[in-house]
């Protein structure tokens, strides 16, 4: 393969990983902006919080601290266990420190928010993060300058 299939091939391989990042990205959008506003918020109890260090099992390289919460709640009398935290990026660091975005302690009250229609899904963070946009504009700005503009 020539240099400049080689690069022809990394563009088009680029452009379609870019396209699903988009779609991936415009689904936390959505789900931010237009999916959460209709879900309801009530009071629920954390079960579990812990920072462990994670390993990916398929790639070793992705390792980091990770927050670990598990919370209960109930709704119409029936009792729920939920870790869903967020549907925004997070990104795993060396650093203790950096990783904890929460401070809870066990059996603390927070408030949560689930789906009425399926009230197994609860998540604590109701609001989109910045940084869930910005980490990949920023990525796919430096990607074009490198590829695109020779």
């Amino acid at each position: 393969m020539t240099e400049n299939n080689f690069i022809v091939f990394i563009q088009i391989v680029v452009a379609i990983w870019f396209c699903i990042s988009v779609f991936i990205i415009s689904k936390i959008i959505y789900f931010y902006l237009v999916t959460i506003k209709k879900w309801v918020k009530t009071e629920a109890v954390i079960i579990e919080y812990q920072m462990n260090w994670f390993r990916s099992k398929t790639d070793t390289d992705t390792e980091g601290w990770k927050e670990t919460i598990k919370y209960s709640y109930t709704v119409n009398s029936i009792e729920y266990e939920s870790n869903c935290v967020t549907k925004n990026l997070n990104i795993l660091t060396s650093s203790k420190h950096f990783s904890k975005n929460y401070n809870f302690r066990k059996d603390q009250k927070i408030e949560i928010f689930y789906d009425p229609y399926n009230p197994k899904n609860g998540i604590i963070d109701s609001k989109l993060n910045f940084f869930t946009l910005m980490i990949p504009i920023t990525f796919y700005i430096m990607i074009y300058f490198i590829l695109f503009n020779q």
